[in-house]
């Protein structure tokens, strides 16, 4: 029975129209790959090797065989001619540049193709393709994700999630940048892949982010640092894949690798994608391994201004001098 009176619970609005609407909403993008998979059920799959780890978690969790697939220098797969025809491919729309390339895979996949849009949260859906994407990769909310494919939005809805972790989103909020940290890594260790829906606590968050402003900050902010430092970018940048996208970051590949902590001692808090590429199992995939660790991911998000660019951008000028 709903309880009626006492005290306030947290003030987080009330619903409205989501995004997705005509997705499946569970509790993370490991999750919808998971279901997807349970959908497709393919007998083998190719991925890229530049992924991050937890991307390959749903296929040994349902026994998927899979191997690994180089990218082209423009992060395109660089497959032998016909390798796709009989396996499941998963390609990653890396930082949501490559949206063209994954449209053009769909359409010639014949149902075969999987799109990670986790760097790519607005992207709802391609026709006659699989894909799915990641709240917490954009916004500051403990879950979510969305997956799209044949039939999956109408599929039952799932029971919510039910270990919600969000003391590292408050501590950050107050200010409390170390203890954040550690709590925050602590949340991503326990990311499920179990088929739950999102808790109501991301639900409701979501329902009330300014969705256009964050679209136009994250533009607007990766326009910005692309004039300065890309002439710097050993890392193309196609101006065809800037069209409709919404970056998830600033890709910056310099010529010499930067030690994060040089960044960090400047206060520039910059991610590695994906420490473990350059250990993994594999011949060959230098280049993979090359941008695994030059690879400076540098924040647009939608907390920024053009000051705080213009900081990111001397600060990093600075370590390069």
């Amino acid at each position: 029975m709903k309880p009626i009176g006492g005290f306030f619970e947290l003030e987080v609005g009330r619903p409205g129209p989501p995004l997705h609407a005509g997705a499946l909403a569970l509790c993370s993008g490991r999750a919808c790959l998971r279901r997807i998979l349970e959908e497709m059920r393919p007998r083998r799959a190719l991925v890229p090797f530049y992924i991050c780890a937890s991307a390959l978690v749903p296929f040994d969790t349902l026994g998927v065989p899979y191997s690994f697939y180089g990218l082209t220098s423009s992060l395109e797969p660089d497959l032998p001619t016909g390798a796709a025809d009989q396996a499941c491919l998963l390609y990653v729309n890396y930082f949501d540049l490559k949206s063209d390339c994954a449209r053009r895979l769909v359409a010639r996949g014949g149902g075969r193709v999987i799109v990670d849009d986790t760097q790519a949260f607005f992207r709802r859906g391609y026709e006659n393709g699989w894909s799915f994407n990641s709240a917490r990769k954009f916004f500051g909310v403990p879950d979510g994700g969305y997956a799209y494919g044949p039939g999956l939005g109408a599929g039952p809805v799932c029971p919510r999630i039910e270990d919600v972790r969000y003391d590292h989103l408050v501590n950050r909020l107050m200010g409390r940048q170390e203890i954040a940290y550690q709590q925050y890594l602590a949340s991503e260790a326990v990311v499920s892949v179990e088929v739950h829906g999102p808790s109501l606590l991301a639900e409701r968050l979501l329902a009330n982010v300014d969705y256009d402003t964050a679209k136009q900050a994250r533009r607007r902010n990766f326009a910005f640092v692309h004039e300065r430092l890309g002439p710097l970018n050993r890392l193309s940048v196609a101006a065809d894949g800037l069209v409709d996208a919404v970056p998830f970051c600033y890709p910056f590949m310099p010529d010499r690798p930067v030690t994060r902590e040089e960044l960090w001692s400047r206060h520039v808090f910059v991610p590695q994608l994906w420490p473990e590429v350059i250990v993994r199992d594999g011949q060959g995939f230098d280049w993979e391994r090359d941008v695994a660790r030059r690879l400076l991911p540098l924040p647009i998000d939608h907390r920024y201004a053009a000051d705080d660019m213009e900081r990111v951008c001397h600060e990093v000028s600075g370590v390069l001098a």
